[in-house]
């Protein structure tokens, strides 16, 4: 099949690390045999970009004849509704469904446009029902790597804990000022600790920083279904995360994996334990990420394609017969 992803998010070198998620599922959708083009436009510059971008998907379907038009987030679905002919498949992935009152309202709007929804996590679903396809993870790319090795890559102190922040922290919803205020409480009581945060990095470097802290913390106000949470446990990394998203469910079996309320006490004695347990050198969460291995969320994405494509099929069967009747 060739489709369109169109989307607002995607790594770029102003933002090496945005939308990652959405490259990663192209790439593996790609590995299956289809062809994938991305119409990727920078709607954080202005909402007029989203207006341009409409126009762009409907030259690009006009010229190109794809098979499906697969919009990641619902104000990039905004723009999908202006493809033409393709079926239109859009995947929710949080702040668009959960946030707010205008960007839900859009989400649903376009949601009844479109051919098919898929939703990240059952959160959502409770809200704009859809296909539940949680994001994927790369195992191959996020393994286990020496930490001695990966720290000195990077050129970290061997020494010190460290905890990873792999989030911009200018994006208010992802509560930098939760960790650090986390990290902070911790060094005045006297652990030798420190703050790693992940800014404008390649998706593809990303590893390193996961095997190289001791914990991950994940302290947003809201979430989908947090890749960042996949990519750590798949490297052997111990989480600390507020209940956002579908964190329960992906958590669910892992022992040694903590959710912690919203504040400064709860995540920081997450923390804590972790650090008091020698960072639990034993922890092993790998296996469990199986079930979110990157090639299963893209198998079942394509066979939402498939799905669109043969109603599209019928519909236009139905009408040609109506019109020879």
């Amino acid at each position: 099949m060739k489709i369109l992803f169109v989307t607002a998010m995607y790594p770029h070198p102003e933002k090496p690390g945005d939308g990652a998620f959405v490259k990663q599922q192209a790439e593996a959708i790609r590995q299956l045999g289809h062809k994938v083009d991305v119409l990727h436009f920078f709607g954080y510059l202005s909402k007029l970009r989203y207006l341009k971008a409409a126009l762009d998907v409907f030259l690009t379907t006009w010229v190109g004849s794809y098979d499906v038009v697969h919009a990641h987030y619902g104000l990039a679905g905004a723009a999908g509704i202006f493809r033409w002919r393709a079926p239109l498949v859009v995947t929710l992935h949080g702040s668009d469904a959960l946030i707010g009152k205008l960007q839900p309202s859009i989400s649903r709007l376009v949601c009844q446009l479109a051919d098919e929804v898929v939703v990240v996590s059952k959160k959502i679903n409770s809200i704009i029902p859809g296909k539940i396809i949680p994001c994927g993870v790369n195992r191959e790319v996020f393994r286990p790597i020496d930490r001695s090795e990966a720290r000195k890559k990077l050129g970290l102190n061997r020494e010190k804990w460290l905890v990873l922040f792999p989030f911009d922290p200018k994006r208010k919803i992802k509560r930098f000022d939760l960790a650090k205020a986390v990290v902070s409480k911790l060094a005045s009581r006297g652990y030798d600790i420190g703050l790693l945060v992940a800014l404008k990095v390649k998706n593809e470097e990303m590893p390193l920083y996961y095997n190289a802290a001791n914990v991950m913390i994940l302290c947003s106000d809201s979430e989908g279904s947090p890749t960042s949470i996949k990519e750590a446990l798949s490297c052997n990394i111990p989480v600390v995360s507020t209940d956002v998203g579908d964190v329960q469910e992906i958590l669910d079996g892992i022992e040694g994996a903590m959710i912690c309320d919203q504040n400064i006490e709860s995540l920081g004695r997450g923390v804590e334990e972790i650090l008091i347990q020698g960072g639990m050198s034993n922890f092993s969460s790998r296996a469990a990420m199986e079930r979110y291995d990157q090639k299963l969320t893209a198998e079942s994405i394509v066979k939402v394609y498939e799905k669109v494509k043969e109603k599209r099929r019928h519909r236009q069967i139905s009408r040609r017969q109506h019109k020879f009747f």
